[in-house]
């Protein structure tokens, strides 16, 4: 499991600048940029996953959460653990399939009190698997104890769900008001059942879906809709037009082939004779291979920030006269205009323009994929359909 590009395009440009259908609102903070000197090392993504249903006389309805928007780079929504609940903002995370929290019992300083923290103490549902667990980040590690609880998301309550409480965390989410991490993404064979899979086993959800509508970007006003996750099905409100679909080619992640990348200009065309890309709600950005990548940018006229690597900004007042980024799915076009891929971030003398493409690190596979995080999801309302191992995109409709 790795952590998401969208905070470490945050922290970067601190640095550098100074049973139903369910429904979780996501939350949406205004962009961020933050006034760190020192910026961490990049994370990378997440991954998520589910399983099929069984059905009581309660399944059937959709369930919306709404989601939190930290600065176009985190959207988050809250969930409740324990017997009476106890209530943490999470990451809601397709790249991952693991669920974790702070523990009430951690041993890493929180001098400012940020974290809400778990007690199992205070719960009645609460279950010690009395099994140890280290997830390690680029950032950092977490550590602690799995354990069992109910957990409930937009109402819907999950019993015995497999979770983590964090002993030790090295201050991941140290500036947005986040707390842990909830994974949609597929398990491995060795791992316990994901909550989705639970929901849809247990029966409080009887469709193996769920769809993310994100708002945020260059096109947010005072009239946008809320970010939500729908749990359960899609919200046809949401979205304009037929979904293009595409089927997963890994049983265990939510990724696809992709026939190719290209400008809209003709100026150049990536991932041929097509490639993989995975779509991770818990990467802020869009990333692929740093050459093409690299090329992009360019292309686009931007230029590398000083004392980055891999960041570019654009001239803010050439915005209209950039091409679109054009990504060729069963072959059908699915398109970017630079109002999509352009991160605008104020706050400064004059607003900074940042492209919402960044070079893939990792392993070499890592570093051949592309990764389609909110930069893409804003643009796209996205359909995560388990049940028929596939992913579909509708243009979303912002107001």
């Amino acid at each position: 499991m790795n952590l998401l590009p969208a905070v470490v395009l945050t922290f970067m440009l601190a640095s550098i600048c100074g049973t139903s259908v369910l429904s979780i609102p996501l939350s949406r903070v205004n962009r961020y940029i933050g006034k760190y000197r020192n910026a961490p090392s990049p994370l990378r993504p997440f991954r998520i996953y589910a399983r099929a249903p069984k059905t009581t006389e309660t399944a059937g309805k959709k369930r919306d959460l709404k989601l939190s928007n930290f600065k176009d780079s985190i959207y988050y929504g809250s969930i409740t653990i324990g017997t009476p609940g106890q209530t943490f903002n999470v990451v809601l995370d397709t790249g991952s399939s693991l669920t974790w929290v702070p523990s009430s019992h951690s041993l890493s300083e929180d001098t400012n009190g940020k974290y809400r923290r778990y007690n199992n103490a205070s719960s009645s549902t609460y279950g010690n698997k009395r099994k140890k667990f280290v997830i390690e980040y680029s950032l950092g590690k977490i550590a602690g104890l799995w354990g069992t609880e109910t957990i409930t998301v937009a109402g819907l309550k999950v019993k015995k769900q497999h979770f983590g409480e964090a002993m030790t965390n090295s201050g991941l989410f140290k500036d947005a008001d986040v707390d842990g991490v909830l994974g949609l993404g597929f398990r491995n064979k060795d791992e316990d059942p994901t909550i989705f899979e639970n929901m849809l086993s247990q029966g409080v959800m009887s469709a193996p879906v769920f769809s993310f509508y994100l708002n945020g970007g260059y096109r947010t006003n005072s009239h946008a809709r809320d970010s939500v996750l729908t749990l359960g099905g899609t919200n046809p409100d949401l979205h304009m037009g037929n979904f293009t679909f595409v089927d997963l080619t890994a049983p265990n992640q939510w990724t696809f082939k992709m026939d190719k990348v290209q400008l809209s200009n003709g100026a150049a065309t990536f991932c041929r004779p097509g490639c993989e890309a995975l779509v991770d709600s818990g990467s802020s950005i869009i990333s692929g291979p740093v050459r093409d990548v690299n090329i992009l940018n360019k292309k686009l006229g931007a230029v590398i920030l000083p004392g980055s690597n891999d960041l570019y900004a654009l001239d803010c007042s050439q915005m209209d006269n950039l091409p679109d980024v054009e990504f060729i799915l069963n072959g059908r076009k699915l398109s970017l205009t630079s109002r999509d891929y352009v991160l605008r971030v104020d706050g400064f003398e004059k607003p900074v323009c940042v492209s919402g493409f960044m070079g893939r690190q990792g392993t070499e596979d890592d570093q051949a994929r592309w990764v389609l995080g909110n930069t893409f999801m804003r643009a796209y309302y996205t359909q995560f359909d388990q049940g028929n191992m596939r992913i579909g995109f509708a243009k979303a409709k912002h107001e």
